[in-house]
């Protein structure tokens, strides 16, 4: 293991969790660094990029007007602590305005609903086309709270999070076993190659593909990649990936000089907590070593 690499796996080790990344250069193909990058690992959230890639394409095929109304309503739709997921009330809007949602503040309802209009298949499609062969969309955010229910055998979502947060182990729990999940699936290198097809404009035309990375732009959540990198002419896009025990991002770090740096944490720890600072202070860490290194 390179010196980078030890700095990265103390990191990690250091929050007590265990940590994955891959990180390559944009503007300058071949370079690299990575820990455990071809490891599977369950997405959570972060399956929203690639969902976003394939709204995307089903745009530039015209099989989706992005300017259709959709309507999430309360009874139907995934819940959540952001966006519509987290409303009253019905809610119409535009499928782009729900990209909008699913990836600025990683709505559920907005989510799983464009995954029923695509369907799997057609994801999965999507990230075949493009060779990642390593990631799998097996189902959205509400199949990832079935499989937290069936864990536990438990009555509802909140009581099976009140159990997991109690159990001393993950073992056997296939909500946290990439091999046994009934969501997503990836890996950081298909990752990071997914977010380099985005920003050289291959993944879809490149006005979809200009439009994701303007709503990876637009992500508020500021405590991991972009911790790493504060500063005002640092553009940073981003997707997170927040599920008890697990703790993503993905995304892109630019420079004013042109230089860009595609860049995919994942951590898992080892009890299941809703909250855990040392985790997304270890994703800045590992991702500001790697872009260090890289530079």
């Amino acid at each position: 293991m390179s010196t980078a690499a030890h700095g990265i796996q103390r990191s990690f080790d250091d929050a007590g969790v265990f940590g994955y990344l891959h990180a390559r250069a944009l503007h300058e193909p071949g370079r690299e660094i990575g820990l455990l990058p071809d490891d599977p690992v369950v997405l959570a959230s972060v399956f929203k990029l690639p969902l976003a890639v394939a709204f995307a394409r089903a745009v530039d095929d015209g099989r989706l007007d992005p300017t259709e109304p959709v309507t999430l309503s309360p009874d139907t739709r995934t819940p959540g602590a952001t966006g519509f997921a987290a409303m009253s009330d019905p809610v119409t809007i535009s499928w782009r305005d729900a990209v909008r949602s699913m990836m600025t503040v990683s709505d559920n309802a907005a989510a799983d609903a464009l995954l029923d209009a695509l369907g799997t298949d057609d994801v999965n499609s999507t990230l075949a086309e493009l060779g990642l062969t390593s990631t799998r969309v097996s189902g959205g955010t509400r199949h990832l709270y079935a499989s937290l229910i069936a864990d536990f055998g438990s009555p509802s979502l909140s009581e099976a999070i009140r159990q997991v947060q109690n159990a001393t182990t993950l073992d056997e729990l296939t909500s946290f076993d990439p091999h046994l999940t009934t969501s997503t699936v990836g890996t950081c290198r298909d990752m990071t190659a997914l977010l380099e097809s985005v920003w050289h404009d291959r993944a879809a035309s490149a006005e979809q593909c200009a439009f994701i990375r303007e709503v990876m732009a637009q992500q508020v959540w500021t405590q991991r990649l972009a911790a790493a990198f504060p500063f005002d002419d640092v553009v940073v896009a981003g997707k997170t990936g927040t599920f008890l025990a697990l703790r993503h991002e993905v995304g892109v770090v630019e420079y004013p000089n042109g230089e860009a740096y595609a860049v995919a944490v994942f951590t898992l720890s080892t009890r299941a907590r809703l909250i855990l600072p040392g985790a997304d202070a270890a994703i800045a860490q590992a991702a500001k070593l790697a872009v260090a290194v890289l530079r």
